[in-house]
């Protein structure tokens, strides 16, 4: 039997705590964020530098890249490809497959799915909620992801804030309307959103609606109305999966051809996105709130991301 690194650190650790050697101290090494990208309808390459050019700024994360083949890819192509999950305390996805099914090899379907259900933390980027419709895994893991009308459970927020479960074939299809600067309301006290306004103004937002799936251990923790149904549908939501943390949401969103995108220099974005990355990662979420963390009446954009 053979461990990785992170197995052997994780190992000694928790022994050497048995013994009185080490105390439960906080763990000051960079978050170790993987980033998997490669195929999207969005511009995958973009998001993928503007994530990285967000966490640089950050300073408290180390990130590493690696590009999946796409459906182009002939099998030998894709049987080669390894990234290292097993090494990340974070796994952002930054894939979507729609309409371009991509199979990835089983040992890494199931590298995922192990790395996750022994504690990693996993964050579905925008439209990696798209993706894998085909990996019953993956749809237990994200909740839930962009299907058809039949699948799954959608829900909806009601105007008390109350969350309603729609069986498979009640309301519609995912889908979305323009993009917005949407109102995002929190709901409960998420340790992401400590501290945090109950409600604020997110920039060039999707509200995704009837976005549907197992929906298993699931918590919503922020919403919007749509502008098509005027109904209130889940923004940010979190699933546990076995001993891990999975983080799902519509914002971030990157079209092939946009300029200086304003989803990504959002200062509501930017910063729930470090904050993400360390509840993923089990690390303590820093509270203290921006200065330009935006309230209900306008969204608060930070200056273009210099290039790497």
């Amino acid at each position: 039997m053979t461990f990785s690194l992170r197995q052997i650190f994780s190992r000694v650790a928790f022994g050497l705590a048995l013994i009185g050697v080490v105390d439960a101290a906080p763990v000051t090494r960079p978050v170790r964020v993987l980033i998997i990208d490669g195929f999207s309808n969005h511009d995958w390459s973009m998001t993928t530098t503007r994530v990285v050019d967000i966490l640089r700024r950050d300073g408290g994360f180390q990130t590493t890249v690696s590009t999946s083949p796409d459906s182009t890819a002939t099998p030998d192509v894709m049987a080669r490809w390894s990234p290292p999950i097993s090494e990340a305390d974070v796994v952002v996805m930054n894939c979507n497959d729609l309409g371009k099914p991509v199979i990835w090899p089983e040992r890494v379907q199931k590298a995922l799915e192990t790395f996750v259900s022994k504690g990693g933390g996993l964050f579905a980027l925008h439209s990696a909620n798209n993706a894998f419709a085909h990996w019953p895994a993956y749809n237990k893991m994200i909740g839930l992801g962009w299907r058809a009308k039949d699948y799954g459970t959608a829900l909806e927020i009601d105007e008390t804030g109350r969350v309603l479960r729609l069986p498979a074939g009640e309301g519609e299809k995912t889908s979305h309307g323009k993009r917005v600067d949407a109102l995002v309301r929190r709901l409960g006290d998420h340790p992401i959103h400590r501290g945090l306004p109950r409600e604020w103004r997110a920039a060039n937002v999707e509200v995704y609606t009837y976005v549907r799936g197992p929906a298993e251990g699931i918590e919503v923790i922020s919403y919007s109305k749509d502008n098509v149904f005027g109904k209130g549908f889940p923004i940010e939501w979190v699933v546990s999966y076995g001993q891990g943390r999975v983080y799902s949401s519509s914002l971030g969103h990157l079209w092939k051809g946009d300029v200086n995108p304003p989803g990504y220099r959002c200062a509501a974005f930017q910063t729930l996105m470090v904050r993400t990355l360390r509840w993923l990662a089990g690390r303590p979420v820093e509270t203290t709130v921006p200065s330009d963390f935006p309230g209900a009446t306008a969204v608060s954009l930070r200056a273009e991301n210099p290039a790497p």
